[in-house]
């Protein structure tokens, strides 16, 4: 029994060890995401890179000078973007940035995440909308 336990530490130990975050160059990072920051910030500002994980379960998270944060996936698809100045409205899908401008016309995007099961973006006034994938509002909170 000891050594079933034994065992099962040192393996967990290992895969521990193998999703710990490196640091990377923004040029390391998948293509797609640096054509897409590139639109938008200027390589230079980058104050870190990292990679978590490996192949098809890597995951990229990039903080800029100015507080900005952008992650993306192992394929280099924008998962989340925050930024204090207000994300890119070319980032946000028309029908979601629609909504806001209508609801809420004073309020920047600071956060907008997007993932398999919906959307969600976070306004400089502290409210949080919820959209599905299609982009219908499914939830409003205030934070």
């Amino acid at each position: 029994m000891k050594r079933l336990f034994l065992f099962a530490l040192c393996a967990l130990s290992l895969t521990a060890c193998a999703d710990d975050k490196k640091v990377i160059t923004f040029n390391a990072l998948p293509q797609a995401a640096q054509t897409l920051m590139t639109q938008y910030i200027n390589p230079t500002n980058v104050l870190l890179a990292t990679q978590e994980g490996i192949g098809p379960w890597a995951e990229y998270e990039v903080a800029l000078n100015d507080q900005s944060k952008w992650e993306f996936n192992a394929d280099g698809a924008l998962e989340k973007v925050e930024m204090l100045t207000g994300v890119p409205e070319a980032l946000v899908p028309s029908l979601i940035l629609n909504q806001v401008r209508t609801t809420y016309p004073n309020a920047l995007i600071i956060e907008y995440n997007i993932d398999t099961r919906d959307q969600e973006v976070k306004l400089n006034n502290g409210i949080e909308m919820t959209f599905n994938l299609q982009g219908l509002l499914i939830q409003t909170e205030i934070d």
